[in-house]
């Protein structure tokens, strides 16, 4: 019977032991922060380690990157990417030459 109880006894002081060793959420945001100062205008929440990502980023690649670096993060159980990718802005046309532009005092003849 005590040794019943001694085991019991231990069960719980491990079990209090492994959740008090898991990091807390401070701790975890202030690593997924360090991990996105390479990746600018993302930033990222995190709650019972669970972390989101938010912003705005150039391209795909930029936007997997962010997300990678907060995955490897110790206490991060999932990762929610809502990232946003900028359009791409088309070039501006080239400029007409002189050889195109029509002038006002052309006349047209039959």
């Amino acid at each position: 019977m005590k040794c019943k109880a001694f085991l019991m006894a231990g069960m719980m002081f491990l079990a209090v032991c492994l959740f008090s060793c898991s990091p807390s959420d401070s701790s975890v945001q202030q690593s997924v922060n360090e991990k996105l100062t390479a990746s600018p205008g993302v930033t990222a929440e995190v709650k019972e380690g669970a972390v989101t990502l938010n912003g705005e980023v150039a391209d795909d690649a930029a936007k997997m990157a962010a997300e990678d670096a907060v995955k490897g993060v110790s206490g991060v159980k999932s990762v929610t990417n809502n990232i946003m990718v900028q359009a791409a802005v088309p070039p501006p046309p080239p400029p007409a030459t002189a050889d195109t532009a029509m002038s006002a005092d052309t006349t047209v003849k039959k």
